[in-house]
């Protein structure tokens, strides 16, 4: 008697189991239920921009170099092909953006991040060429210079 109770609730604990993964994950939704459909990463894409070089002056002399490998991030080819055709523009922005950030008093004590750099040049980009235009901007390679 004792084993065929033992095997009773051993039967009911394995057909509720069965019955909630049917319930829960292989039950078709319903007609009037939402189908929640998962969407694809983005495609990305990127550009690498030609060697970009910052000079502080200091006394009318150049002290320090600090040369920059940056990389632009697509999440479309559409908005890839805009900025293509804007570089100019772009390579304009991003240097004069650089030199407004780069005090010499801040290289000299170090005080740049890189992570720091990337926002600032987004945020400058988003102001100039719309929001979302670049999905990231990436500074590869940094090195200093003396």
């Amino acid at each position: 008697m004792k084993k065929i109770v033992i095997l009773l609730v051993i039967l009911i604990l394995l057909g509720g189991g069965a019955a909630a993964v049917w319930w829960f994950f292989l039950k078709a939704p319903e007609d009037g239920a939402p189908v929640v459909e998962e969407v694809p990463p983005p495609v990305l894409s990127q550009i690498d921009l030609p060697l970009i070089s910052v000079s502080i002056i200091k006394n009318n002399k150049s002290t320090q170099r600090i040369d920059f490998l940056i990389s632009l991030v697509f999440d479309a080819p559409e908005k890839q092909a805009m900025v293509t055709e804007l570089m100019p523009r772009l390579n304009d922005a991003i240097v004069t953006e650089l030199h407004s950030l780069l005090p010499r008093k801040m290289v000299e004590q170090g005080g740049f991040d890189r992570v720091f750099l990337e926002q600032r040049l987004t945020k400058m980009a988003e102001e100039k060429f719309g929001a979302g235009t670049f999905y990231k901007i990436y500074i590869r390679d940094m090195q200093v210079y003396k």
